[in-house]
């Protein structure tokens, strides 16, 4: 009997070292817990708001946190992936429950308030405030995932880049163009139905042919559907020197072709119309 307790207490003293091991080691590589408020999720919420509001992402609020509040006030987002890897969930969902919105201190995302689709690409959007990986393990160099206004995407930036890219922005903001401050599209169109009357928008399924060229692309192609904003808003050059031609067509009525040039990322003109006639 007595070999037998010793044999269970060696085993149970193995155990709680295991444990105790598995759990500092998860603390440490998981310094506030494993999770996944996914990047991307808060890109395209950003994204799709911005689209409905004139090209303006969340703002207005007494913090930039606050004002990134506003995805999970409208649906965009839950709970779940607005707190960021740094605040247990539970805290963010009692702050929306009660009415509030979202601070400093309950919100693990870095947001940059106040900034358009205008805006110049280089511009980083949102964050996190930690330097964690995608499911909140922190990562090897110090590095994180960054969202970049529009087209600029998601983009990596190592440690040892971040205080001098963290100056960067410093000098992008303070050289925002006043298009940009205002959320002014860089070209704007409308549709212009055969009897004149003028409309942005249509809620039958519609086809776009695209053909583009610039200096690193080229493009032809078919897209079919629901009429994207981007084919009647552009807050960016797609193409920095280069056209852009595209022709539209919907139930039996389809444009002329609507062709812009840019040099130097300025657009030859800053209004088009597809003009819509009977398809033969």
């Amino acid at each position: 009997m007595r070999k037998r307790l010793i044999i269970v207490a060696i085993v149970l003293g193995t155990i709680a070292v295991l444990v105790s091991g598995w759990v500092a080691y998860s603390k440490s590589k998981y310094p506030y817990g494993w999770s996944h408020c996914c990047i991307i999720l808060m890109m395209n919420a950003l994204e799709q708001y911005a689209g409905e509001h004139d090209g303006r992402y969340p703002a207005g609020e007494s913090s930039p946190e606050a004002s990134l509040s506003l995805l999970c006030r409208s649906n965009y987002l839950d709970p779940g992936t607005i707190r960021g890897m740094t605040v247990p969930e539970s805290t963010v969902r009692r702050i929306f429950q009660g009415g509030g919105l979202l601070g400093p201190d309950s919100c693990g995302w870095q947001y940059v308030d106040g900034l358009t689709q205008a805006d110049d690409p280089r511009l980083a959007l949102l964050y996190c405030k930690q330097a964690l990986g995608h499911n909140g393990q922190r990562t090897k160099d110090g590095g994180r995932q960054v969202v970049f206004v529009g087209s600029g995407g998601i983009q990596w930036i190592s440690g040892d880049r971040w205080p001098t890219f963290l100056k960067e922005q410093k000098q992008l903001l303070l050289t925002r163009s006043e298009r940009a401050k205002a959320g002014a599209p860089l070209v704007s169109g409308v549709i212009e139905l055969p009897d004149g009357t003028h409309i942005d928008s249509i809620d039958c399924s519609c086809t776009v042919k695209e053909e583009s060229k610039g200096p690193n692309s080229s493009v032809n192609g078919t897209s079919s559907g629901g009429l994207s904003r981007s084919y009647l808003v552009w807050y960016q050059a797609p193409v920095q020197d280069g056209y852009v031609k595209h022709t539209l067509s919907f139930s039996n009525l389809i444009s002329d072709p609507v062709t812009i040039t840019f040099t130097n990322g300025i657009p030859d003109t800053t209004n088009f119309v597809f003009r819509m006639r009977r398809a033969r």
